[in-house]
């Protein structure tokens, strides 16, 4: 007893065709085991979201205050730092004209 072919092919195409079946509706019953797990958590925590897209323009304001802060407050850090920069420069300044004024005197007194 012979086996045609096509009979073989048509026989593959529909064991394929069995197991794809087979495979999606496991994945449906994982995804709808998913999306359940999903919804309870979404219910169990129904107050705190609530509290949250409740509170979150307030959040959003004090986020924005706080950020303008920060920008005023770099900009005083900025011009501290520049400051002490001309400070320091100022001091290396003085320092050099303070040591050669001692060293002209040093050169005086020692001749």
């Amino acid at each position: 007893m012979y086996i045609s072919l096509d009979l073989f092919c048509k026989f593959i195409i529909f064991s394929l065709l069995i197991f794809a079946l087979v495979y999606g509706v496991i994945v449906l019953f994982k995804i709808n085991k998913l999306i359940n797990c999903i919804l309870k958590l979404i219910e169990n925590n129904k107050n705190n979201i609530n509290n949250t897209c409740r509170d979150l323009p307030i959040i959003t304001k004090n986020m924005s205050e706080i950020t303008e802060n920060i920008k005023d407050i770099s900009e005083v850090a900025t011009e501290f730092t520049a400051d002490a920069i001309v400070t320091k420069e100022n001091i290396v300044n003085n320092y050099e004209i303070l040591k050669d004024i001692l060293n002209i005197i040093k050169s005086i007194f020692l001749k």
